[in-house]
């Protein structure tokens, strides 16, 4: 029965589009390769291996043995179809391809644990030594390796050296992009959302970008000012880099490469008058792209990085700054934070000509009420007391702030005498619906609060400490009339 089990989950849906995607986005590559990248017999960029190794990357390790199934079959099917045949030599080259693919992809899952998304320095790093330097490796030693058994080709240094540089370049100028897209399409996250101003500048950089390519190394050259002008790529790579986010970076990387590749497979390019030899011209291209989009690569790693931390620092003050503005019982506003909003309100008051109430609110015979049931009850009262006022606060610039002990103060922007009225009374019924006892309060049975307000109107000199004091007056009429009740008054200039 698990014998059938395994063999039914070998076969799935999810495993045979796996398979697909291999077998097509690898001869895709291989053809792509052969087409416009041949020197001689030899391909300067052997694109199939980073496609690869995204998918390697993207899945999980239980589709590895159908991705390496593909990546057999693609390679097979790629290499007969475009030359007719599949030479024992190809073996070889398959055999070193495959393994080098699945042992760098291996080493690199196990190194980088976290999610890879190659947004932080450490997984880039391991990008360029893994993935591109140690699997260049692998495959020029496998390679030459294969090729001496199977072919009796011995093995020589400076082949070994171009094998391993075209290798490494391959890798690094692929694998990014198709992780980013492959990535992207499994988690249905392929959008770019870039502001406007973002985007005039992306299509200035695209702009720089292409008259480099086709004038400095899509041409000919026949002095050495001319070929000078390959350091403008170095300038460009830093400012794509540090203004530009990584999948957009890592896309830039790629256009570069196959560019200068397919100019230097038509013998164009500075390093054609550099280099008489096509072979030499070809190498150190490739380590001149390498070195300045490698260096841009960290550099914009190291940028990123940077702004995120400066962004969760900037956050985190945030939050701190809102800690240090909210009451630690009941959770609402603290009198810092009823200091900062007054002000905010008084001002947007006196230039939008709008009324502002302000309701100072207390507890009847708190002190009364801690003695009888202690203070946790006293605590817990206070708590519900806070909710009770707030959620008759139905507007998102109202505030309720407790001043200290007991008392309360809602700041209600464009809020006249007697729309605040109207919340006192919501406000005392949603009080007596809690229905706290209070045995030893000389009003009711049960927890009461006493309320004063005071509105202010455009035509009047708003200032905060009188607004608050005439509003603690307003508040210590109504304790006056017998407590359970409010007092409504106007601001006025002098104190009385």
């Amino acid at each position: 029965m698990e014998i059938i089990v395994r063999f039914k989950s070998l076969f799935s849906l999810m495993n045979l589009i796996v398979f697909a995607v291999m077998i097509v986005s690898y001869i895709a590559m291989i053809y792509l390769s052969l087409t416009f990248f041949m020197v001689g017999n030899i391909a300067i960029l052997w694109l199939g291996n980073g496609i690869a190794i995204a998918l390697f990357l993207v899945c999980s390790t239980k589709r590895w043995l159908h991705l390496t199934l593909g990546m057999i079959s693609a390679y097979i099917i790629g290499i007969y179809t475009y030359f007719g045949s599949f030479e024992i030599v190809q073996i070889a080259f398959l055999t070193a391809n495959v393994s080098s693919v699945i042992l760098s992809a291996a080493i690199f899952k196990q190194l980088c644990k976290e999610p890879i998304c190659f947004i932080d320095l450490r997984q880039n790093i391991f990008f360029l030594i893994v993935l591109c330097m140690m699997n260049a490796l692998l495959n020029v030693t496998i390679g030459t390796t294969a090729l001496w058994l199977i072919a009796d080709f011995p093995p020589v240094l400076s082949n070994g050296l171009v094998w391993f540089v075209g290798n490494a370049v391959s890798i690094f100028a692929s694998t990014l992009t198709a992780f980013h897209i492959v990535n992207s399409v499994k988690h249905r996250t392929l959008s770019l959302r870039i502001s406007q101003s973002k985007l005039l500048e992306l299509a200035v950089l695209c702009t720089a970008t292409l008259l480099i390519l086709v004038e400095v190394f899509g041409r000919q050259h026949y002095n050495k000012f001319t070929v000078s002008l390959i350091f403008l790529l170095f300038p460009v790579a830093m400012w794509v880099a540090l203004r530009f986010n990584h999948y957009i970076t890592s896309v830039w990387i790629t256009v570069v490469f196959l560019a200068c590749g397919f100019y230097s497979t038509v013998k164009l390019g500075p390093f054609m008058f550099m280099f008489n030899d096509l072979s030499y011209a070809i190498f150190y291209m490739q380590i001149y792209i390498f070195t300045a989009c490698s260096t841009a690569l960290l550099i914009g790693t190291i940028n990123t990085e940077k702004e995120s931390k400066n962004q969760m620092i900037a956050k985190l003050n945030q939050q701190l700054d809102n800690l240090t503005k909210i009451d630690p019982l009941t959770k609402i506003a603290n009198r810092r934070k009823y200091d900062e909003s007054i002000k905010s309100a008084l001002a947007i008051a006196n230039s939008e000509g709008t009324p502002l109430t302000l309701i100072a609110i207390d507890i009847d015979y708190f002190k009364l009420f801690n003695d009888e049931y202690g203070h946790l009850a006293g605590d817990d009262c206070l708590i519900s007391v806070a909710n009770g006022i707030n959620q008759n606060l139905l507007r998102v610039n109202d505030i309720v702030a407790r001043m200290g002990g007991e008392e309360f103060f809602c700041i209600l922007p464009n809020t006249d005498a007697e729309a605040a009225i109207g919340i006192m009374q919501r406000i005392q019924a949603s009080i007596t619906a809690l229905n706290i006892p209070h045995q030893a309060s000389p009003v009711k049975p049960y927890l009461t609060v006493s309320m004063g307000s005071c509105t202010v109107s455009k035509s009047d000199n708003i200032d905060a400490m009188r607004l608050y004091q005439q509003a603690d007056m307003a508040l210590y009429a109504a304790k006056e009339q017998g407590r359970n009740t409010f007092v409504t008054t106007k601001f006025t200039d002098a104190l009385t």
